[in-house]
């Protein structure tokens, strides 16, 4: 049985986009303009003052009606203080720019109410100078809450993180043989790997994304093998954010490079190098990270005759259909190549 529609066919909406010379626009804006739940004015930058609200700032702290218009009456002495940066910058805004200014106003019970105010141009002077800003503040004290609130959590589960690893180490020490240097040696590398990925954990809990600048990863990766600013491991990209997964294995394949670099390879004596470079291609459209790398002026490298547990990590940990890995055990020095998809941008 075929559907009926209770809906009668109605003639499309009208649009009148940017035709202030509808006749029912000006009615449309007055009517927008009182029913806006954030406070929307035109600043005069040249004169320093409003020229325009839609409603007073007193009334939206819950002031009575008419609110009260003085914004420093209510604003927080700190924030006040910061204005002067904030009206530079209009001073200079250009065409298209939005600029933002976070700031709190006391509301009628004492309360810091948290502000967002986005600034755009409207109008310049004969000289091409701005003087009309058009902006509207939005209370954002819910979302400061939330944040802060997301803040507490996770530092209680990185807290809670590293307590853990603390006691799986201890425990594994204190419960394996004192006499048997390989078991030793098999826990050394279990518990750097274990750290590796906690450093990458927290990188991406910290993102709003979670997603991990690259560079990040690997400092975090190599922090346990460099001492500082440490001119013999160098690192050059340019800036990239990667997913979780990603993260997670190029901080263990990292771990590896660098642990086999100072038992063997170039950290291992005292003139080797370090060179990590990453680029970003964008193939047919799709973005590719190319990362590399390159150990020089260290011991001659031979390759090993049989392959463990750190090869098979640094050759599989990201292997993938859109994945390649290539890694050489040349005379010079270790070279890794790694390249890899991004994940497609929002």
């Amino acid at each position: 049985m075929g559907s009926v529609s209770l809906i009668p066919d109605l003639p499309p909406a009208r649009t009148h986009p940017g035709d202030w010379t509808w006749p029912l626009a000006p009615a449309l804006a007055q009517a927008a303009l009182e029913q806006a739940p954030t406070i929307i004015y035109i600043y005069d930058v040249q004169a320093g003052k409003s020229i325009f609200q839609n409603r007073p700032f007193g009334q939206l702290l819950g002031y009575a009606p008419d609110g009260g218009n003085d914004w420093q009456r209510f604003i927080h002495p700190e924030d006040a203080a910061a204005f002067p940066k904030h009206h530079q910058k209009l001073m200079s805004i250009q065409p298209g720019e939005v600029l933002t200014w976070h700031f709190r106003m006391r509301d009628v019970k004492g309360d810091w109410q948290h502000f967002l105010s986005r600034d755009v141009l409207l109008e310049t002077d004969d000289t091409g100078a701005p003087r009309l800003i058009v902006g509207n503040a939005s209370n954002i004290t819910d979302q400061k809450a939330a944040e802060e609130r997301k803040n507490l959590l996770l530092g209680e589960m990185r807290h809670r993180a590293r307590n853990l690893v603390t006691l799986i180490d201890a425990l594994g020490r204190q419960s394996m043989p004192r006499d048997n240097a390989a078991v030793a040696q098999f826990f050394d590398a279990f518990m750097g790997r274990m750290r590796a990925l906690l450093e990458t954990a927290e990188t991406v809990l910290s993102s709003e994304q979670r997603m991990a600048d690259l560079r990040a990863v690997a400092e975090k990766a190599l922090a346990p093998f460099v001492n500082g600013e440490n001119p013999r491991v160098r690192l050059q990209g340019p800036p990239v954010f990667v997913g979780e997964s990603a993260a997670a294995n190029l901080a263990l394949v990292l771990h590896e490079l660098a642990t086999n670099a100072t038992k063997y390879g170039a950290l291992s004596g005292a003139s080797g190098a370090v060179c990590l470079q990453w680029s970003v291609a964008e193939p047919e459209g799709a973005r590719r990270v190319a990362l590399e790398w390159r150990e020089t002026a260290g011991p001659e490298v031979k390759p090993p005759t049989r392959q463990g547990y750190g090869t098979r990590v640094i050759r599989n940990a990201l292997r993938g259909s859109d994945t390649d890995v290539a890694l050489n055990f040349e005379p010079e020095g270790v070279h890794c190549r790694i390249a890899f998809a991004l994940p497609q941008q929002s």
